[in-house]
């Protein structure tokens, strides 16, 4: 299909743009990912073990990712973010052994498995930081925000959250900064689109998925 060539600059607008007008699309009714509609400490332990399962998938996905890029900058990114993942795993681990659970006791749902599979088979460092930075990191820390807002989100569960917080609102606008500089063809302009609507679509089958386990028994 025809692309046509846009200001980077304006490419990334148009995709922070999209992952925004995605975000709000959720506020209407939060996912139980955002631990919001929640109101036992049963299902706070399913989202806090699903969100751990993320941590590390994430940092095992960063490691394979680290050779493939030639950017410097991207590259010391992503090996800072391991560390971050690693750090949210430990605080997030520390809640669920604190509610009587197991972190790696869960088996995740198959919207889950497969956005992580999707990320894993990116190739382009535009794509990766479109789909897991920008739209993935997006969304997650967007939530993060609603539920520290939310005033029946017990504290106990918000304290590990504050310090993800803000870890992610450091990042700022990097993502953007970066797509904005890397993506200057029209097929890197593509694979940034099509990485962003990916994301976007396997994390709402993700939050669709965890809501049936949590909100309503279903088990695969």
């Amino acid at each position: 299909m025809a692309t046509t060539l846009i200001p980077p600059q304006a490419l990334a607008d148009e995709l922070v743009a999209r992952v925004q007008a995605f975000c709000r699309s959720l506020d209407a009714q939060l996912p139980a990912y955002s631990y919001v509609p929640l109101t036992t400490d049963a299902q706070r332990l399913i989202v806090l073990q699903s969100r751990y399962w993320n941590e590390l998938r994430a940092a095992e996905i960063f490691g394979r990712w680290l050779k493939g890029f030639d950017d410097l900058e991207v590259k010391l990114h992503f090996m800072d973010a391991i560390g971050e993942e690693a750090r949210h795993s430990r605080l997030l681990a520390d809640r669920i052994r604190a509610l009587g659970g197991d972190p790696l006791d869960y088996l995740p749902p198959p919207g889950q498995i497969a956005m992580f599979n999707a990320f894993e088979a990116l190739e382009d460092p535009v794509e990766r930081v479109a789909a897991f930075s920008l739209a993935g990191e997006g969304v997650a820390d967007y939530l993060i925000g609603k539920m520290l807002d939310a005033p029946g989100v017990p504290e106990w569960l918000k304290a590990p959250y504050r310090a993800i917080h803000a870890e992610e609102q450091g990042h700022g606008s990097y993502p953007a900064e970066v797509i904005a500089r890397l993506a200057t063809t029209e097929e890197r302009q593509r694979r940034a689109r099509r990485a962003v609507a990916m994301s976007l679509v396997l994390r709402r089958r993700y939050f669709d998925d965890l809501d049936d386990m949590v909100l309503r028994g279903v088990r695969w």
